[in-house]
């Protein structure tokens, strides 16, 4: 298969994809921006003491536990259309809120501080659908997959997807932090779990109850999900530089809905002087026999369904006492790193290189176009999902963990975006970039 081939198979469909999604988010902006008005000039009452009840009881929660900077951060996006349909969703159902401490907000640039849209969508990604405790986090090397509510802007999925971020706990009972990949363990009691990042985790402690929320306390406040290229050069440098040389990084980067099987540099150190040997249409394909083109799929689907790798040849998993490995055509190797979140998708780190030059464009169209058409009119799990990040046991099974990962029903009173503006303003005042009960 000619490069020029393969990257058009990469970009094409993922350019097609995100006209449609533009012109589809443009017209919900619209209909949300309308929805969005004031009490007053709707004609609609104000919001009743259920919805003030609601809010009086975050907001004050919020500021006893001196978190005042979130605090101010959700005031300033609350005349915004995009921050009040955060907080109306918020409002809906069982949530789990990752708050950053005031430090954590004090470090955040202020090109970052002055851009509510931005803020909105990194907030969308400290927010989890669903009650997340302690006792429903897995223990490492297992892990959590926990939807947030980003979804969109540099986020985009097939079937409008919401990023997920990954948790676990530590083995000791205590929960590690880390930062430049050096790990170290907390000795606070009262952490809870780990949010597990490409190089580094966060720790979470808590919770404190609030309306429908379960509130952890981070140090941090969380960067969102990165490009494939910026995790590239920390994770898998030897196969970036590859991917460079053939020109693919951009057709991949922005292919929307894409799960990477990333060799480590000790994969490509393996093949000795065997990568030289070959041509850049050779290199393009093999490359292409690591990716599945327009469907992301975590470490829990990789056993459940057939997939078909954007060269078009299929991917086989076994799973045994040792680990996960993935297959193509004769070349085996083991995912020693799963689930690491992208901005279009998921990579999953391997320790070799799968040297498949085999091709079949007719049948890498199929799967993309199958993948997307799948994720159109699937629905969205909000249910924790198991995982295993390094060996899976013979016969064990991941899936959803059922009612024992999520908490205690807490619930919350249905309301509109104009209901929330309402509220807000009857509680509340920005005084300062900072939001004051009355």
């Amino acid at each position: 298969m000619k490069f020029a081939t393969l990257s058009a198979l990469l970009l094409a469909p993922a350019l097609a994809l995100a006209q449609s999604e533009s012109a589809s988010a443009s017209a919900s902006a619209s209909a949300s921006g309308s929805s969005a008005a004031s009490p007053s000039a709707t004609g609609e009452a104000a919001p009743g003491d259920g919805v003030t009840s609601y809010l009086t009881t975050l907001l004050g929660a919020l500021n006893a536990a001196n978190l005042t900077g979130l605090v101010g951060v959700a005031s300033g996006i609350a005349n915004t259309t995009e921050g009040l349909a955060l907080l109306t969703e918020l409002s809906q159902g069982n949530k789990t809120v990752f708050a950053p401490s005031n430090e954590a907000f004090s470090a955040v640039p202020q090109e970052v501080a002055s851009n509510t849209t931005l803020l909105t969508q990194i907030l969308s990604y400290h927010i989890l659908n669903n009650s997340y405790t302690p006792d429903g986090v897995r223990t490492a090397p297992n892990h959590t997959i926990a939807r947030s509510l980003l979804r969109g802007g540099n986020y985009t999925l097939p079937g409008n997807f919401s990023a997920p971020l990954v948790l676990s706990k530590s083995s000791s009972g205590s929960n590690s932090t880390s930062s430049g990949g050096n790990s170290t363990e907390s000795s606070n009691s009262t952490s809870a779990f780990n949010i597990n990042g490409p190089t580094s985790n966060v720790s979470a402690t808590g919770p404190v109850a609030a309306a429908n929320l379960q509130v952890y306390i981070i140090n941090e406040v969380l960067s969102l999900p990165p490009s494939v290229s910026e995790v590239a050069g920390d994770l898998f440098p030897s196969l970036a530089g590859v991917i460079g040389q053939t020109g693919l990084l951009d057709p991949i980067a922005a292919a929307q809905g894409i799960t990477i099987f990333a060799p480590n540099d000790a994969a490509f150190a393996g093949l000795g002087d065997a990568l030289g040997q070959l041509n850049n249409t050779q290199i393009s394909t093999i490359l292409a026999n690591h990716v599945i083109n327009g469907t992301v799929v975590y470490s829990t689907g990789l056993t459940s369904s057939n997939y078909t790798s954007a060269a078009g040849e299929p991917f086989t998993f076994l799973s045994n006492g040792t680990g996960v490995f993935v297959q193509s055509a004769n070349s085996t190797a083991r995912i020693i790193q799963s689930d690491i979140i992208i901005n279009n998708g998921v990579v999953h780190l391997i320790d070799g290189v799968l040297v498949n030059t085999g091709s079949n464009p007719e049948a890498a169209a199929s799967a993309y176009s199958s993948g997307v058409a799948a994720a159109a009119t699937s629905t969205e799990a909000t249910a924790p999902v198991t995982a295993t990040s390094e060996a899976a046991p013979t016969g064990s099974q991941s899936g959803s963990s059922g009612g024992s990962s999520a908490g205690q029903k807490l619930e919350a009173p249905a309301f509109t975006n104009a209901f929330v503006g309402g509220a807000l303003a009857l509680i509340g005042v920005v005084i300062g970039g900072g939001f004051t009960l009355m």
